[in-house]
């Protein structure tokens, strides 16, 4: 038997994790919403970040999940 402690720690979930993630995505028919000056289709960048919370007061462990979505 040894004098040293020999806790091994678990391994623990985080308490958040963040997500983000970059899509660019192209528009082919934007004639009804764009002027004339402006040459066909319309490119969006959408930012989708989900964001994971642990250990909020459920008994089973399990992750609030909440997603948001933007355009720029």
């Amino acid at each position: 038997m040894s004098i040293y402690n020999e806790y091994v720690p678990r391994k623990k979930k985080p308490f958040k994790t963040v997500t983000v993630e970059y899509f660019e995505e192209f528009e082919k028919d934007t004639s009804r919403v764009t002027p004339m000056w402006q040459g066909p289709g319309e490119r969006r960048i959408r930012i989708v970040t989900t964001t994971s919370n642990y250990n909020l007061g459920s008994a089973k462990g399990d992750p609030v999940i909440a997603v948001t979505y933007e355009y720029l």
